[in-house]
């Protein structure tokens, strides 16, 4: 609907079975967990009793909390699956969407070593150049320090966003085994044992 001097920017009407159906894709991870999650209490409670149910739910998830790999890998997804939802926030304020008020389509989110991966399908109307202006809008809403995007090299159609969430270079240094050798000479100089060498070695010249 156009009203000079301003466009005015509506969203079509959908059915409720049409956004029953996009809200439960969007929560398709949560909505699985549970259903999971529900289904093994209510299996185990007809089994033995509520106590050891509880117990046998309980003490798995609280060893995965507390080893460490496993740990790390849960919170990987839930974040990835926390960035989908960031991220369909950010294109909603900030208007990233077509005339018609149709978003870009999120396929599939993943983590990496540096934060996630987002696959996005850009719809008629959506190009690539709107999603570049949205980088910083897009870290600040999914708690991230950095965002980038780039082309899939099949398609323009198809966009992936990198969520940079921690920089490799910072971590800790990599010891270099071109500074054992300098090492090896600093520990002997401590023990007193470089000037010992030097004065063997002149004796024996």
């Amino acid at each position: 609907m156009r009203s000079e001097p301003f466009e005015l920017l509506r969203r079509p009407q959908r059915t409720l079975p049409a956004r029953i159906l996009g809200l439960v894709i969007r929560l398709r991870a949560e909505l699985l967990v549970a259903t999971a999650a529900i289904w093994l209490w209510v299996w185990l409670v007809e089994r033995m009793p509520a106590w050891t149910a509880a117990a046998t739910i309980g003490v798995p998830a609280l060893g995965v909390a507390l080893w460490g790999p496993g740990r790390r890998y849960v919170c990987r997804r839930v974040f990835a699956v926390a960035t989908r939802h960031r991220l369909r926030a950010v294109f909603v304020e900030c208007r990233v969407m077509n005339f018609s008020g149709n978003l870009p389509l999120l396929l599939w989110c993943r983590p990496t070593p540096v934060g996630e991966r987002v696959w996005l399908l850009l719809r008629a109307g959506i190009d690539l150049r709107e999603i570049e202006l949205r980088l910083s809008h897009i870290a600040v809403g999914c708690w991230a320090t950095d965002a980038r995007v780039s082309p899939h090299p099949w398609t323009a159609a198809l966009t992936v966003v990198e969520v940079i969430r921690r920089d490799p270079l910072t971590g800790p240094a990599v010891p270099s085994p071109v500074a054992a050798p300098a090492t090896v000479v600093d520990r002997a100089r401590r023990l007193r044992l470089v000037p010992a060498l030097v004065g063997g070695g002149r004796h024996a010249s």
